[in-house]
């Protein structure tokens, strides 16, 4: 069906909706009631958009890949140094996370969470394709020596270490977490290294 003016609203005041519930109730122990009540629509809006509470939660996560695959070709920068691109990679996904806090939220409570009967979805594919790009950027980056020659998965891990402890902060901590420009100042440090400089001995 096409959608007329105004349901493409109807559609994501659902999602909206969705997420805030399933994130605080769970996913088992919310209603499609509570959810149309919620976004101030009938259930057969609802219906007419995911069919069920378990088509809109799939839609939502859905939704969500859709918008990371955009967001990690967005952030890919094909030039510069290594370490441009992956700051720049980075920053990004990190920008990213920022716009969709509250449906991140959602997911790590319902995969972090007791079990509660949700759909399966394949949670690793946004892991596994950002665990890629990370990784072809710092092999690169080794072979052109613009980077240490260090183990290029070790590399890539402490980066995704770094993205992901920055994000788990903010949402766990917010008082405590990093922001934009702490997680750039983080990298830095990251990159330029935090042991200091080695002196030898004057002959």
């Amino acid at each position: 069906m096409h959608e007329q003016p105004g349901e493409v609203s109807v559609r994501q005041r659902l999602m909206d909706s969705a997420v805030l519930l399933f994130t605080n109730r769970g996913y088992a122990a919310t209603s499609v009631r509570e959810i149309v009540e919620m976004a101030g629509v009938t259930k057969p809006a609802l219906y007419y958009h995911f069919d069920s509470k378990e088509g809109i939660y799939l839609a939502i996560l859905d939704d969500l890949v859709k918008i990371a695959d955009e967001g990690i070709a967005a952030s890919r920068v094909a030039s510069g140094t290594a370490r441009e691109r992956l700051e720049g990679f980075l920053l990004g996904i990190y920008g990213l996370f920022e716009t969709k806090k509250s449906w991140v939220r959602m997911i790590n409570a319902v995969f972090w969470g007791p079990a509660q009967g949700v759909p399966p979805f394949d949670f690793e594919t946004f892991h596994t394709k950002l665990r890629f790009v990370i990784s072809e950027i710092v092999g690169e980056g080794i072979a052109a020596g613009e980077l240490r020659a260090a183990d290029p998965d070790d590399v890539t891990l402490a980066l995704m270490g770094v993205l992901s402890f920055n994000m788990d902060l903010d949402l766990a901590h917010p008082e405590l977490g990093l922001g934009r420009d702490g997680f750039r100042r983080v990298l830095d440090l990251l990159f330029s290294g935090v042991a200091a400089p080695t002196l030898t001995s004057a002959h």
